[in-house]
C-alpha cells in the first residue's frame, strides 16, 4: 500500500495526462483577446462612423425642406445652394456606411440587419441628393410649371426639350433608390432605426407623385403639343348637373389643335349637334353592356356612362370622325369646376351675352342659371360653350398667374374632372398609371382598388341639387386571411320642397322619363377589387335590388336611388378582395359638385372608417 504522499501508480493500460502547455494556453488566450480587440475595434468603428452618419443625415433634414421650399417659391439661387448642402451631408452619410469594415460587420448576428438597413438608407439618400435633386434643380427654370404656359396662344417648347434628358435620367434614379429603400428588411430591426426606414419610405411614395408629373410632362408635352407636327383634341365638356361616371353628360365639345407650341380653337359643337347613331359606333364590351345599356355607343351625351374613360374616350373621337371627318390625336375632358379653378388664374372673363364669369359665380350661373335665361337646349349648351371658350381664350392668351393656374389643373387632375387620352399608344402608355387617364380602379396585393360611380337617371339637370357622402373600410374578418371591403353611399336631395313647381322643365325633367318633378333618380355603380367578389348589397340590414355583374374582372353592384326633395338614402355594398393580402384600399368616386352640407360632408369625398367584423359575412 503506498504510503500517504507517495503518489499512486498509474493503473494499467492507462496513459498518463501531458501537463498543460504553458505556451499554449497563452497562445489561445492571445487569439481570444485579439478577436474581443478586433470585435470591440470594428464595434467602436461602426459605433462612431454611424453616430457620424445620423448626424449628416440629420443636418441634411433643413437642407432638403429648403431646396423643397425655395423650388416652390421660385428661388433657383437659395434652392441650388440648399442642394450642394444637401449633397454634401448626403455623400459623407453614404461614406461612412459603405466602408470595408461596415460590410463586414452586417454579417454579425442581431447586428447585421440594422447596419444594412442604414448603409442602404444612406446610400439611397445620396442618390436622390446627387442623383435626383440636384440635376432637377439644375434644370428647374426650364421645367417649372409656371413658365410653362401659353403666352400669345404659344407654349415655347425648346426649354422643355432641353431639359428632357436630365429629367428622365433623374427619374430614373429616384426610381431606383425607391426601389431600394422598398427593399430594406426591417424584421428584426431596432424600433429607432425600423422608425426612420418608414419615414424614409413614406416620403419616396409621397415624392413618387411629383417625380413622375415631371418626367412624365417632358416626355408628353413636347409631341402632345406638336412638335412632331400638328396634333388635334377633342374637349368634353362635362355637366354634372346631369351626372355620368365620368362626371357629367357632354353637354359641349370643342376641337383644338397644336402645332409647335401654337393652340387655336378649331371648331365648337353642341352635344344635340351629334348622332345619335342606330348601333353602337364602336365596339362596346358585352359586360360593359350588360351593366349600362347599348346607349353609351350611340348618344354622344352617354359614352361616359362607363367609368372606363379610354373606353369613352375612343368612343367620343369616332362619333367626332364620323360627323366631322379629320383626325383625333387625343381626348380631354373638363367642367365648370376646373373653368372655376382657371378663373382664379386668370380674373373674370367677358361672355358674349354680357354676363362676367367669376371664379365665385362660374358653377352656379353655368348650372342653374342659365336654364332661368334660356329655355331651349340649344341655347343652353352654345351658352355653355361660349363659357368654355372665353376662358380657353384668356388662358391661351396668356392672361393666366402662372402658380394659379398649375394649382388648378393640379387640382383638376387629382379630383379626375381633368382626363386625358391619346391615340398614340406610346403616350397612352406613359398615362395609363396616373389619375389623368381615368382609367378603373387598379388593386395590389395590398390594396383593394375601389370605385363608386353615379348615372343620372332623371334625364335632366337635377343632380345640381345631389348630395354624396361614400364612406369605406376594409378589414380581415376571415380565417383565411382574405380582407373584406365594404363602401357606404349616401345620397340627399337638396332642392327645395317645391322644386317640382318652381323650377324650370328642363330642370326636373317635367316626370319625362317617369320621375316625378323635383325627385332625383340616379344609378350608382359600386366596384371591387380586381378578381374580387360581390357578397351582398344592403339598405337599413335588409338586402336592396342590384344588378350585380363584372367589368374587366372587377366585381360590380348597380342600384338606383330615387329621392323625392329633402329625402337621404344610405346603401352599403359588401365586397370580398380574394387577392389581397393585406387591408389597404383606394377609392375611386365620380367628382360631383364640390359642396357642403352639415348631414352629409362633403361631395364626393371618401371618409375612411374603421369595418366591424361582427357585421360581415365570414
Amino acid at each position: 500500500m503506498a504510503t500517504s504522499g507517495t503518489p499512486s501508480p498509474t493503473p494499467p493500460g492507462a496513459s498518463a495526462r501531458p501537463a498543460p502547455d504553458p505556451a499554449r494556453r497563452r497562445l489561445i488566450l492571445w487569439i481570444v483577446a485579439a478577436v474581443v480587440f478586433v470585435l470591440l475595434l470594428v464595434g467602436a468603428w461602426v459605433g462612431i462612423r454611424g453616430l457620424l452618419a445620423k448626424n449628416e443625415l440629420e443636418s441634411a433634414l433643413p437642407a432638403a425642406k429648403q431646396v423643397q421650399t425655395a423650388v416652390v417659391a421660385g428661388d433657383l439661387a437659395t434652392a441650388k445652394s440648399a442642394a450642394t448642402t444637401l449633397r454634401k451631408h448626403a455623400a459623407a452619410a453614404a461614406s461612412l456606411t459603405g466602408d470595408p469594415v461596415w460590410r463586414v460587420a452586417e454579417f454579425f448576428p442581431l447586428l447585421g440587419s440594422n447596419l444594412t438597413a442604414v448603409r442602404v438608407a444612406a446610400a439611397s439618400t445620396d442618390r436622390l441628393a446627387s442623383e435626383v435633386i440636384d440635376p432637377l434643380v439644375g434644370v428647374a427654370d426650364q421645367v417649372d410649371p409656371r413658365a410653362i404656359r401659353p403666352v400669345d396662344k404659344k407654349i415655347d417648347l425648346a426649354p422643355i426639350e432641353a431639359a428632357k434628358p436630365v429629367v428622365l435620367k433623374a427619374q430614373a434614379a429616384f426610381h431606383t433608390a425607391k426601389s431600394d429603400v422598398d427593399g430594406i428588411d426591417t424584421e428584426g430591426t431596432l424600433p429607432q432605426v425600423t422608425s426612420a426606414v418608414d419615414r424614409l419610405q413614406t416620403q419616396l411614395r409621397k415624392a413618387t407623385t411629383v417625380v413622375d408629373a415631371v418626367g412624365n410632362s417632358v416626355r408628353l408635352l413636347p409631341p402632345m403639343l406638336g412638335a412632331d407636327g400638328p396634333r388635334t383634341y377633342l374637349v368634353l365638356v362635362q355637366n354634372p348637373a346631369e351626372l355620368r361616371a365620368t362626371g357629367g353628360l357632354v353637354g359641349a365639345l370643342a376641337l383644338i389643335k397644336a402645332d409647335h407650341g401654337a393652340i387655336t380653337l378649331e371648331a365648337q359643337s353642341s352635344g344635340t349637334s351629334i348622332g345619335p347613331w342606330p348601333a353602337p359606333v364602336s365596339a362596346i364590351p358585352a359586360s360593359t353592356q350588360g351593366l349600362y345599356g347599348p346607349l353609351l355607343g350611340r348618344f354622344i351625351q352617354d359614352v361616359n356612362l362607363t367609368p372606363h374613360f379610354p373606353l369613352a374616350a375612343t368612343t367620343a373621337a369616332t362619333m367626332w370622325k364620323e360627323t366631322h371627318g379629320g383626325t383625333v390625336d387625343g381626348v380631354l375632358t373638363i367642367d365648370p369646376v376646373v373653368l372655376t379653378g382657371l378663373l382664379k388664374a386668370t380674373g373674370p372673363v367677358a361672355l358674349p351675352t354680357g354676363d362676367m364669369l367669376t371664379s365665385a359665380n362660374a358653377i352656379p350661373l353655368l348650372l342653374s342659371e342659365s336654364y332661368k335665361k334660356f329655355a331651349l337646349p340649344e341655347e343652353q349648351d352654345a351658352y355653355f360653350a361660349s363659357a368654355a371658350t372665353a376662358v380657353f381664350d384668356s388662358v391661351a392668351s396668356g392672361k393666366a398667374d402662372g402658380a394659379e393656374l398649375v394649382k388648378a389643373l393640379a387640382n383638376a387632375g387629382a379630383d379626375r374632372r381633368l382626363l386625358v387620352w391619346s391615340a398614340h399608344p406610346e403616350e397612352q402608355k406613359v398615362l395609363a398609371p396616373t389619375t389623368l387617364a381615368g382609367g378603373l380602379p387598379a388593386s395590389t396585393s395590398s390594396t383593394a382598388g375601389l370605385g363608386v360611380y353615379f348615372n343620372d337617371a332623371t334625364g335632366a339637370k337635377m343632380d345640381y341639387y345631389l348630395r354624396a357622402k361614400i364612406e369605406a373600410g376594409t378589414a380581415i374578418c376571415r380565417v383565411d386571411g382574405k380582407p373584406t371591403s365594404r363602401v357606404t353611399v349616401t345620397l340627399t336631395n337638396t332642392a327645395p320642397a317645391d322644386a317640382g313647381t318652381t323650377l324650370p322643365d328642363y330642370v326636373t325633367g317635367a316626370g319625362t322619363y317617369g320621375v316625378p318633378p323635383g325627385n332625383i333618380r340616379t344609378r350608382v355603380a359600386v366596384y371591387g377589387a380586381t378578381d374580387g367578389l360581390l357578397v351582398s348589397t344592403t339598405s337599413d340590414g335588409a338586402p336592396y335590388a342590384t344588378i350585380s355583374g363584372t367589368d374587366a374582372k372587377r366585381p360590380v353592384s348597380v342600384f338606383t336611388v330615387e329621392l323625392a326633395p329633402g329625402q337621404s338614402k344610405t346603401v352599403s355594398v359588401d365586397l370580398l378582395d380574394v387577392k389581397q393580402t393585406a387591408p389597404g384600399m383606394d377609392v375611386f368616386v365620380t367628382p360631383t359638385l364640390p359642396r357642403t352640407t352639415p348631414d352629409v360632408g362633403a361631395s364626393g369625398r371618401v371618409s375612411v372608417v374603421a369595418l366591424d367584423c361582427s357585421t360581415t359575412v365570414k
